[in-house]
């Protein structure tokens, strides 16, 4: 079977022609193998398709454990590499090929001599798609000639990865969705960096139409105490702040003394640059010291100190009790009360005890 633009992309969406393709790469540019990877925007590597030369174990092996020692490819992912093809040789010595983990510990280990390769990253929004083509270190480097010959389908070929990089990414997107609002008893929401309802599964929708904890104004998402509306717009903004999202977590509460947790999931790479997964439920156990701990600290500004002293007053300690736990005088415990009632807006210990009960979300209705 030849080579051609059409038959590339006949194989972005035929799952069989496309796992014959690293065969007829090969053929065409005389290559003893070829090898088609596919990193996703996470780095996540995988073996798309391979002609075989290799074993399944072996490419298993390598998608575990050598992907981060593979010197070809980081050099072909350097700036002014991308999108075209390149040989090898050209870029790494082969001295340094030659001492190489890669060489010596997977290569050279399975009884093989592959030295040469010629091959290319091809960036795409979805991910990278890479191929390599490779000869044994007794045969002969890859031509000028070849390395035009693959030149001329790295476009196509990088239009291939494209399409089923979209196509794989609307599969996990379905998968996502599919275990978010399929399965489990949580309300769940996906939100845009707006706080706007993007999808929201049933759960979520009573939640919304109860009313005790989140409301919709203006079209947006916003917890149903007004004062609790910073320490949710710091979780949520955790989730979306860019370099470093990450998953957060706070508790909102009810005018009629209840809370649920409210955690948020960025989805990056499974569903949108700018969505995150928001959770709600209410536990029937108490929650983690330190979810509550951080949440005394975001949510009233208490230091570290003063909320493992709410968190004790709410266990029912007394001051005597909290400073020999401790280790501080009873009068530094009373000051750290005062700073507590005053932050909290309460009059009263007993008043803490109710709102830390309150925040460790003890469910007393069974």
């Amino acid at each position: 079977m030849k080579l051609t633009s059409d038959l590339i992309y006949e194989a972005a969406l035929d799952d069989e022609l496309f796992a014959q393709l690293p065969t007829i790469v090969a053929q065409s540019l005389a290559a003893r193998s070829c090898v088609l990877h596919w990193r996703d925007r996470s780095g996540m590597a995988e073996i798309s398709a391979h002609s075989g030369y290799f074993s399944d174990g072996q490419m298993e092996e390598y998608a575990a454990n050598f992907v981060e020692h593979d010197l070809w490819t980081a050099a072909g992912m350097r700036q002014g590499f991308i999108n075209q093809a390149w040989n090898t040789t050209d870029i790494v010595p082969t001295s340094e090929y030659e001492r190489s983990v890669f060489f010596n510990e997977w290569i050279r280990t399975m009884g093989d001599d592959t030295f040469y390769c010629c091959g290319s990253v091809m960036r795409t929004e979805y991910g990278d798609g890479i191929i390599g083509l490779h000869r044994g270190k007794s045969q002969s480097d890859f031509s000028d000639r070849s390395l035009r010959q693959l030149n001329g389908h790295v476009d196509h070929l990088r239009r291939m990865f494209a399409i089923r990089g979209r196509i794989s990414d609307l599969q996990k997107r379905s998968d996502l969705l599919d275990q978010i609002f399929n399965a489990g008893s949580r309300a769940a929401f996906v939100l845009n960096s707006e706080c706007r309802i993007m999808m929201v599964n049933d759960q979520g929708e009573s939640v919304l139409r109860l009313g005790r904890f989140l409301r919709i104004r203006n079209g947006q998402v916003q917890p149903r105490i007004e004062a609790d509306r910073t320490v949710f717009e710091l979780a949520i903004a955790a989730a979306f702040e860019p370099p470093n999202r990450r998953g957060s977590d706070c508790i909102l509460r009810s005018n009629d003394e209840g809370a649920a947790l409210v955690s948020f999931m960025p989805l990056s790479s499974q569903l949108s640059r700018a969505a995150v997964l928001m959770t709600v439920e209410e536990p029937r156990r108490r929650l983690p010291r330190d979810v509550v701990l951080r949440h005394l600290q975001t949510a009233y500004g208490l230091s570290a100190a003063e909320a493992d002293v709410a968190l004790r007053i709410g266990d029912g300690q007394t001051v005597q009790e909290i400073g020999e736990a401790r280790r501080s005088t009873a009068g530094t415990v009373r000051v750290q009360v005062k700073q507590i009632l005053s932050k909290l807006g309460a009059r009263r210990q007993a008043d803490v005890a109710r709102m830390v009960t309150t925040c460790l979300l003890i469910d007393n209705r069974e």
